[in-house]
């Protein structure tokens, strides 16, 4: 009996370990297949950037040649952003969508201008100061359409683009002044350091924000949060560029 009671006992073994070697093939299988998906969406969202971006630099010289400057297209996208406080605060989220995607390509655009005409200094400041308004505006027009609900989280959320704005903000200044005979880079300006709670997060979060209002108290916490983060990585960057990198080239 304990001979058979342990046959039937390796046997359920093996069958059991034959159960988890095929778990572990399909999930090899699986695995193949998710990454020939991440793959196959990564070359083709590379593919479109590259087709979208040849589009954007024809419609740029276009607007070049009909001599209109990025500023001008800057302060236009701005004004459009401002719409979408008044539609939010009545309700009209989906107005108030086109007017955040009408906002943000007309950033996208200044910015394809400006490297067509060279960035300047106050083009810089302009942009950027400007998306920050246009950020506080719209997490303002949320607070209004729905206060009782929504008006700690946007004060939570504005609470976090203004620790994060005064942290460029004061970096920018360092910078700056320290390198004021070097002309600024337009890719790697100071107001767009901390690697978090960039354009992008945002503007997707305020879609997705615009297409679900009722998800406006986690998603406000958790972009407030990040917000914290990218303040603190920038004073970590700033510390690093403005004290040790110092040190190093004094030694």
């Amino acid at each position: 009996m304990l001979q058979l009671d342990k046959i039937k006992s390796s046997l359920k073994l093996d069958k059991f370990a034959s159960k988890i070697n095929s778990n572990l093939f399909k999930s090899k299988f699986s695995n193949k297949k998710i990454n020939s998906f991440f793959s196959f969406c990564n070359t083709s969202c590379q593919k479109s950037t590259v087709v979208f971006n040849k589009w954007l630099q024809k419609f740029a010289k276009l607007f070049v040649k009909c001599h209109i400057s990025a500023n001008f297209i800057t302060v236009f996208g701005f004004i459009i952003g401002l719409l979408a406080i008044n539609f939010l605060a009545i309700g009209h989220f989906g107005s108030a969508l086109v007017c955040i995607l009408l906002n943000r390509f007309c950033d996208i655009l200044d910015g394809a201008v400006a490297k067509v005409n060279k960035p300047t200094d106050f083009g810089i400041f302009l942009d950027a100061s400007l998306d920050y308004m246009f950020y506080a505006g719209v997490i303002f027009g949320f607070a209004l359409a729905n206060p009782e609900q929504n008006a700690v989280a946007a004060t939570f959320l504005m609470f976090g683009f203004i620790s994060s704005a005064c942290a460029l903000l004061a970096y920018a200044i360092v910078a700056y002044k320290s390198q004021n005979k070097a002309h600024p880079n337009f890719n790697e300006s100071p107001f767009y350091l901390g690697g978090i709670a960039q354009g992008f997060e945002t503007f997707i979060t305020l879609s997705v924000l615009c297409l679900v209002p009722r998800l406006f108290m986690p998603l406000a916490v958790i972009l407030g949060i990040f917000c914290f983060i990218k303040a603190v990585s920038v004073i970590i960057s700033a510390y690093y560029v403005l004290v040790i990198s110092g040190k190093k080239s004094k030694e």
